[in-house]
């Protein structure tokens, strides 16, 4: 690939970075909130640089004598062969077809569902509003936070209260119910946990479809840490649009 060429990569790879960051809020399918200044940072770095090699090899082509040329003979080595600009191909790709955000397969393909050790008490870790809520009050969570409390809260305070969740369905492995679900990162999209509750009162919709269920917990009988899936009842459902940060 010759000069021209890397420059044109370096252009469309800081402008592919630019356009998931700036244009558009892409790269959280991927990357915490926090990543967006650094990904903005290297898009910009990497289109100047471009610009800089693409100006650096137009005035060096200008400024080339002719007669330079004339005292050289056969093929021009110096530069790699046509069939090089292909490799741009993958580049362009990006702007075509963005890779979408983890969905129901990662979750198919993820065994068992996070949270914490059940012998390991985290009552004041809570952070989902519950015990501020008043008596009757729908009270909208993370799955990460229903899951947690319907995990160790001994007290079991999720028991006859009415929550809402939001997620994205995952059919269950025998295809007869399915999971809503959230993926939890610390960092990015390799470091990905699944969080999930099994749907009961409700047809299962199609894979990767984001919801919005309002419900109560399905309270287990025995212990709670013999429970490896907690279910939730629907009594109400709508279809919802992607959210902007498809994590928790």
């Amino acid at each position: 690939m010759n000069r021209m060429a890397q420059g044109l990569t370096l252009v469309l790879l800081g402008a592919a970075a630019l356009t998931g960051t700036v244009a558009t809020d892409l790269y959280l399918n991927w990357v915490k909130p926090g990543f967006g200044p650094f990904l903005i940072a290297a898009g910009v770095a990497m289109a100047v640089l471009g610009v800089l090699v693409i100006v650096a090899e137009l005035r060096e082509t200008r400024e080339e004598p002719e007669a330079d040329g004339a005292e050289h003979h056969g093929h021009d080595h110096s530069r790699a062969p046509g069939v090089a600009w292909l490799l741009l191909l993958p580049v362009i790709a990006v702007f075509v077809v963005a890779p979408p955000a983890l969905g129901a397969y990662t979750v198919e393909t993820t065994a068992g569902a996070s949270g914490p050790p059940p012998d390991r008490p985290r009552a004041d870790r809570f952070d989902d509003g519950l015990v501020e809520a008043e008596p009757g009050e729908v009270v909208a969570m993370h799955i990460r936070q229903f899951v947690m409390r319907a995990w160790i809260d001994e007290e079991r305070l999720l028991a006859g209260r009415e929550v809402e969740l939001t997620g994205f369905a995952v059919p269950t492995a025998d295809g007869e119910g399915w999971y809503l679900a959230r993926l939890q990162m610390a960092c990015c999209a390799a470091d990905a946990v699944v969080n999930k509750v099994v749907i009961s009162g409700a047809p299962a919709p199609e894979a990767d479809t984001w919801w919005r269920v309002r419900g109560t917990w399905i309270e287990p009988e025995g212990e709670l840490s013999d429970v490896s899936e907690h279910g939730f009842e629907v009594v109400e459902m709508e279809e919802v649009t992607d959210p902007p940060d498809p994590d928790e």
